[in-house]
């Protein structure tokens, strides 16, 4: 049985099937997916809020991966990758053959499973994107560098150092790096599929207790496979069970009072 802490989920009132345009940031509208003859996604559809924490969660192999991926096209990068249906961001498809896909990708952030900082400084870490778009006035990358390593919180941990290789910080640390480096940007939706499955109980606290502060400025959406963590982060879960969305609600009802049976057995640990 997996007990869950009722205490730390938020209360949220939203109706996520009516959400407003002006409340929404992205809309998922019957979405299939296939790696050739594999069928991995099944008819997807849903509504993502602005400035909040959504989770997906289910076992593994369900889709919650995949369907992440399909957020920034990082699925492009999969042979025999076919997608069906929209993923719409400010009322465009991003599927749409016009859209490109580079500014797409700044637009929606990636943080990794396992930390993944490039073997440079921690400074030009963060700036990477920057110099990316053709920004090269020092004293802005500098302020960008600083705002950025504020917002991920390891500003303090790395601020007499930013010019030492970014291999030198603990896991923790990298994985915080690599948010800031995605926040640099400035990007509207930040995706962290499984933030924290490769770090240890403290840093993993640290991470949780960023993403409540990211959400203040960006659209979060996090893949986990830990339950307790959806229940403390998250404002709503989405619940994914053999490449179906199951069930979609705030993270209160999903936890406390499911409408579907399979998402009940798999939150009392029946099954997963």
């Amino acid at each position: 049985m997996i007990s869950i802490d009722s205490t730390a989920m938020k209360v949220n009132n939203l109706d996520l099937a009516n959400l407003a345009p002006n409340d929404t940031a992205l809309e998922i509208c019957n979405l299939d997916l296939r790696y050739g003859d594999k069928q991995a996604l099944f008819n997807v559809s849903m509504k993502i809020p602005k400035k909040q924490v959504t989770a997906f969660i289910g076992p593994s192999g369900c889709g919650k991966s995949t369907l992440l991926r399909c957020i920034n096209r990082m699925n492009d990068l999969v042979d025999n990758c076919h997608i069906d249906g929209e993923i719409l961001l400010h009322g465009q498809n991003i599927y749409d053959k016009k859209i490109d896909v580079a500014a797409l990708r700044r637009n929606v952030g990636m943080v990794f499973q396992r930390p993944n900082p490039f073997p440079k400084s921690i400074y030009e870490n963060v700036v990477y994107g920057l110099r990316l778009q053709g920004l090269n006035n020092r004293r802005e990358l500098d302020e960008a560098a600083e705002r950025s390593l504020r917002g991920a919180a390891i500003w303090d941990e790395v601020k007499d150092r930013l010019h030492d290789n970014a291999f030198g910080l603990s896991g923790g640390q990298q994985q915080r790096l690599v948010i800031a480096r995605a926040i640099a940007i400035e990007p509207e939706v930040l995706l962290l599929d499984e933030p924290t499955s490769a770090l240890d109980p403290i840093s993993t606290l640290t991470i949780e207790e960023l993403i409540t502060e990211l959400k203040t400025k960006y659209t979060v959406v996090i893949v986990t496979h830990n339950m307790q963590q959806a229940a403390r982060v998250s404002d709503q879960t989405a619940f994914m069970y053999m490449g179906e969305l199951v069930e979609y609600a705030d993270t209160n009802t999903i936890f406390t009072t499911p409408r579907k049976r399979k998402t009940e057995d798999y939150i009392t640990g029946r099954y997963g």
